[in-house]
């Protein structure tokens, strides 16, 4: 799987005339492999032998690309995840832990809103604030 991932990402990247270089093929297989919302700086705990600075310039590549979705919770330091759409996200008050979660399509939203303010809407985020399960049992309270 994520083999097959990895061939279509980099075919993607041949498309849009970008070098692949082992440090790109080496960065998607990791972020694929993490399979949750990683810092650049967990992304590089993994990747010790490629540069800091490499690892930020590709991350923000792909999200230039619409590889992967930055997500900027709050502390300021933002998290990644492969691009996935209509899906949102659960967000840990204390420890910031991110889960994801499908649900329908907000498209109703998205269409009364365009109505209510005459914006051509293309995008909307939903995100709920909570405590995870660990920080729960562990009776931790957010600041």
């Amino acid at each position: 799987m994520v083999d097959e991932q990895v061939d279509q990402l980099i075919q993607l990247l041949k498309d849009h005339g970008l070098r692949i270089t082992p440090q790109r093929i080496d960065i998607l297989k990791t972020i694929i492999s993490m399979d949750g919302h990683p810092t650049v700086e967990e992304i590089h705990q993994q990747l010790e032998l490629i540069s800091l600075g490499t690892i930020y310039n590709n991350v923000k590549l792909f999200v230039e690309m619409g590889i992967l979705t930055e997500l900027p919770y709050g502390n300021g330091i933002s998290m990644y995840e492969m691009h996935k759409p209509n899906h949102y996200h659960v967000i840990c008050d204390s420890c910031g832990k991110i889960a994801d979660f499908n649900y329908p399509d907000l498209k109703e939203v998205e269409d009364v809103a365009s109505k209510l303010t005459n914006f051509d809407i293309h995008l909307h985020h939903l995100e709920i604030y909570g405590l995870c399960t660990s920080c729960q049992e562990s009776d931790i309270k957010p600041d």
